[in-house]
């Protein structure tokens, strides 16, 4: 199966983001240095950051209410499935990372150079350059479907939990299926590394499945 490549500049983060963040609500009364260590992090995570991902989708085998069978023998198992992907003929699944060089200065301003509050505010930084890119991935998906006639579900990834087909209770896709989810690219080289315990690396990562159906469906 092909796998496909996406990249972007990263995105923007506003100093009043990181700041709110860190529960400081009223940003005009925040003291100038807190203010000055934001802002410079808003910078410094534009030379550290580099949103690249892979995608690959692959045809949908079999869905009941608790087990997504796709082609080539891989299987998921959540109770979530069947509210979100019925209907859906095939599993498009991704991973992205804003790259390591962002984890390694964290831990460089923590270990070596002890600026503990720069390094808060650049963590802080990191996560919300990759929930934003992973924002203009899903949108760049959703146009590239689009042209082609499909439309894509919601997101999902394993390690959270969803409203229950039935009820108003919650159910979870188990973060050991990550493993699962990894094995679909099979032996193509990708810009994250999953850990036997399922952690993914560079920290600041990502990886999810999104449903795809004919637009008529």
């Amino acid at each position: 199966m092909l796998v496909k490549s996406w990249t972007c500049p990263p995105p923007r983060i506003t100093a009043d983001r990181i700041l709110r963040v860190h529960k400081y609500r009223d940003v005009s009364s925040i003291r100038p240095i807190i203010r000055k260590a934001a802002e410079e992090v808003t910078e410094r995570v534009l030379d550290l950051a580099l949103p690249d991902a892979r995608y690959i989708h692959i045809p949908i085998k079999s869905l009941d209410n608790r087990f997504l069978k796709l082609e080539h023998g891989i299987t998921f198992e959540s109770e979530a499935f069947q509210r979100h992907l019925t209907g859906c003929d095939h599993l498009l699944a991704f991973v992205m990372t804003i790259g390591p060089a962002l984890d390694e200065t964290v831990m460089s301003l923590v270990e070596d150079a002890f600026e503990p509050l720069e390094a808060l505010f650049l963590e802080t930084a990191g996560w919300l350059t990759i929930e934003r890119a992973t924002k203009l991935f899903a949108t760049h998906l959703k146009a590239e479907y689009a042209s082609l006639g499909y439309k894509l579900s919601l997101r999902m990834g394993p390690g959270y939990d969803y409203p229950a087909p039935i009820g108003d209770g919650r159910v979870t896709w188990d973060l050991w299926q990550q493993k699962e989810l990894f094995e679909m690219f099979g032996e193509k080289a990708l810009p994250v590394t999953l850990s036997e315990m399922c952690a993914m690396s560079p920290k600041m990562s990502r990886s999810g499945v999104f449903g795809i159906t004919k637009k008529f469906n």
